[in-house]
């Protein structure tokens, strides 16, 4: 297992400290080497459940690092003489499956020390992100020294009696959900103090092996089915978070509850029926943690919502409480009469937390109610201030918004999915790369998007995920995503990789154009713009042929795979698809064109049009300047088309920005504006009435701020240059800076009273490029450039 894989010197993130390891020789024998690492389990057929996996080592001194290598199937926390050290593994499919490198030198003593872990699967009951093969256990010491530690046959388990876990369906949860089971647990049976050293584990079984820990590198069908990979991405944001804000009590005099120092203090007497309802004022996720004493065979069920719900099954204005009912999932506390902590396994989502208690013979104090907030460390680098004060608090939301949908993944919703979809992640890849420079996020997504490609020549719409729902055109955004990084970064190694899969997906398309010259009849569900006319979110034309939308977002995403090919030297690939891009363009204005109406319309038989495919159709350079202006215009004028929804709107701003209307894309603010009003802290799904109110696809405005209002975007490949092309609408100041991997680039512009700007725009060393304002051309340096323009 090349010591677990590991010892990849180039490897380096928070866990793992840079230098400590050398590489050697992976060797297939190694999987029967008694130095390596097994997989554990407790070697039952039914599995799921909660475990604990125990080892304990003497130590005549502690090293200076004592590196390790951990990974578990599903879930694992690990600890060492009771601190928590490490937890995850980073989800992943079983071609890919992470583990996590951790030095717990820090953590060790002089004498006995025990390294114990908490190993769950929900079985049947796991959320749809996660694959899993069955309940196992893994951990490897990096060298000699650290080998001691390695699981094998000296581990002992047990299994948690009193954990179980609740099955969540779409009607508690007030929506469509999928994000997996919550937690129950029966305090009497659970084996509290599990992870102490002098906790008593001689009636613990023996941990079954199940075989060497394997990878790519060996004979893969001789070892264990997960084919283990490092860990890419950083650490976790956690952070604890006071939940105070309480807006009933039922039940209880308001004298038996105090806050002091933000910690929240309850007494609940004996044979008691209480109700409290928190309100975090915004939408959050993380661990929340109760801390209770006493109260024996009492029960706390913990119930958490992004919103309450009306009577109509609505949900309004989020911040409004009165007279609206609470719906959502909830784990469940029986406390033995102890000083106990409540901690669930995977994180909850919520603004709203209901706590409904019940004691029996034994009154209950309630210590502490708080939430450790978690989420993907994102960094807020870049900055947007203007002399519209609406656009800060869109800015702030979409902030929220793109923070809550990014953890080990990115997530289309926190609450009631949780799974990377393509459409979404190209959307917030973008995010994270231009507010927060960070781009790690956006290369797991990629990768994790190319491993899912099946053999027919498609990606799967979401991954990780145990399902295989297909959505054709989320194959050609990924093709896009791929080539937004390509223009970011100057990361060829990490790009040229993909070429064969662009070319795969490419040619399955092409192997579905019809008679005509547009795209025949296309399998499986192809997914537009939900919440709108289209039917279950797919454009006509799909089932029964000639969807002017996908001929022409496939020819769109055939000119961006061209710039790729032509740059990697594949230039007779370049020039066969280029073929075909432009004889989709020519037959679909052919067939789909209204001279009438300037637009084009769905299908050949004219009877439906949308901004959708207009939008396409502009980025895609199907008009020349004129027309697209006309098109564009009536993007914006014309509401018998298919309206989009918050997502869509993010390829129709582009398209206004390609049409040098960008400056309307100020004034189409108003929707965010309008769920501001509506008490939303986060942006949802696709309006008001939406089923998830934070959804990372409908955070795009943060993006259009800086690319569209701003103008910044690359020039050439890898960013090696920069466009700035302002589109300011009606704002008269900007001030605004955005990472980029030289440095900062800055921009102030400054509208003077005779109609003149002051333009004051600072690059980075070593980054040239150009400034485009009312179609006239000047050129950037690095360092200061100023210009006062008419």
């Amino acid at each position: 297992m090349q010591r677990f894989i590991l010892i990849m010197a180039s490897l380096v993130y928070a866990f793992s400290l840079s230098g400590q390891h050398k590489p050697f020789v992976t060797l297939p024998e190694q999987l029967n080497d008694s130095t390596y690492a097994e997989w554990i389990s407790p070697g039952i057929k039914n599995d799921a459940g909660v475990f604990y996996f125990r080892n304990k080592i003497v130590l005549n001194s502690v090293p200076e690092n004592f590196i390790i290598h951990v990974s578990a199937d599903n879930r694992y926390r690990l600890y060492v003489n009771e601190r928590l050290v490490s937890w995850g593994p980073v989800v992943g499919d079983l071609l890919n499956w992470n583990y996590e490198t951790i030095d717990i030198a820090p953590y060790l003593k002089t004498g006995k020390n025990i390294i114990a872990a908490q190993v769950w699967n929900p079985g049947s009951l796991k959320g749809a992100r996660q694959i899993s093969y069955c309940t196992a256990f893994i951990l490897q010491g990096n060298s000699q020294t650290e080998q001691q530690v390695n699981t094998n046959k000296s581990w002992v388990f047990a299994k948690d009696s009193g954990y179980h876990f609740i099955e969540i369906t779409s009607e508690i949860a007030g929506g469509g959900y999928i994000a997996g089971a919550t937690d129950s647990i029966f305090g009497k049976q659970h084996p509290w103090d599990w992870n102490k050293l002098e906790f008593d584990d001689s009636k613990w079984k023996q941990a079954a092996e199940l075989g060497k820990g394997n990878h790519a590198g060996l004979d893969t069908w001789l070892g264990t089915p997960w084919l283990l990979k490092p860990r890419t991405i950083p650490l976790p944001e956690q952070k604890k978070q006071a939940i105070l804000q309480i807006m009933y009590i039922k039940g209880l005099p308001p004298k038996n509850v105090s806050v002091f120092n933000e910690s929240l203090k309850i007494h609940i007497p004996a044979n008691s029926q209480v109700e409290f309802l928190f309100d975090n004022q915004v939408l959050t996720m993380g661990f929340p943690q109760l801390v209770v004493q006493k109260g024996r065979n009492s029960k706390i069920k913990i119930q958490y919502q992004e919103s309450l719900f009306e009577p109509s099954g609505q949900k309004g204005n989020r911040s409004e409480w009165k007279g609206k009912e609470m719906k959502g999932y909830y784990d469940v506390f029986l406390p033995d009469g102890g000083l106990r902590q409540f901690e669930p396994l995977w994180i909850r989502t919520f603004r709203y937390v209901k706590l409904t208690i019940e004691t029996k013979e034994e009154a209950l104090n309630v210590l502490d109610f708080y939430n450790i907030y978690t989420a993907y460390p994102l960094q807020q680098k870049a900055i947007f201030n203007t002399s519209d004060d609406r656009l800060a608090k869109i800015w702030d939301a979409g902030w929220r918004t793109a923070r809550l949908c990014a953890l080990e993944t990115y997530m289309d919703c926190p609450y009631y999915e949780q799974l990377q979809y393509i459409g979404d992640s190209r959307i917030q890849a973008l995010i994270s790369m231009y507010v927060s420079g960070d781009d790690r996020l956006a290369k797991n997504a990629i990768s994790q998007f190319y491993n899912s490609l099946q053999p027919m020549g498609l990606t799967k719409s979401s991954h990780p995920s145990d399902g295989n729902q297909i959505i054709p055109p989320f194959s050609l955004l990924f093709i896009n995503m791929i080539h937004d990084y390509f223009m970011l970064r100057d990361d060829s190694i990490f790009i040229k990789q993909f070429i064969p899969g662009i070319k795969f997906i490419l040619e399955w398309f092409a192997s579905k154009i019809a008679d005509n010259g547009m795209l025949g009849p296309l399998p499986y569900w192809n997914h537009i713009d939900g919440g709108t006319l289209f039917k279950n979110g797919s454009p006509p034309g799909i089932s029964e042929g000639g969807s002017a939308h996908m001929s022409i977002l496939l020819a769109y995403t055939i000119d961006k795979a061209i710039d790729m090919l032509n740059f990697f030297g594949h230039l007779c690939d370049a020039a066969y698809f280029k073929t075909i891009s432009t004889s989709l363009k020519e037959n679909t204005l052919e067939l789909c064109y209204n001279k009438e109406k300037r637009l084009i319309a769905e299908t050949p038989d004219k009877r439906m049009y949308s901004q959708h495919t207009n939008s396409i159709a502009i980025l895609a350079g199907m008009f020349d300047e004129r027309d697209e202006k006309i098109v564009a215009q009536k993007i914006i004028t014309d509401t018998t088309l298919v309206q989009a929804t918050l997502y869509f709107n993010f390829y129709v701003f582009q398209a206004l920005k390609k049409a040098g209307l960008g400056n309307e894309v100020i004034n189409k603010m108003n929707k965010w504006s309008e769920l501001l009003d509506q008490g939303f802290t986060t942006f949802p799904e696709h309006g008001v009435n939406s089923r998830s109110d934070c959804h990372g696809w409908s955070a795009h405005p943060l993006y259009d701020f800086l690319n569209i209002t701003c103008g910044i975007a690359p020039s050439s490949p890898g960013f090696k240059t920069v466009e700035i092309r302002p589109q300011p609408g009606n704002l008269s100041f900007i001030k605004a800076s955005m990472p980029h991997p030289l440095g900062e680039i800055l921009i102030d512009i400054q509208e003077r009273k005779n109609t003149a700007s002051h333009f004051k725009i600072i690059l980075p060393g070593g980054l040239t490029g150009k400034l485009i304002y009312k179609q006239n051309t000047y050129l950037l340096k690095d360092g200061l450039n100023e210009f006062i323009l008419e």
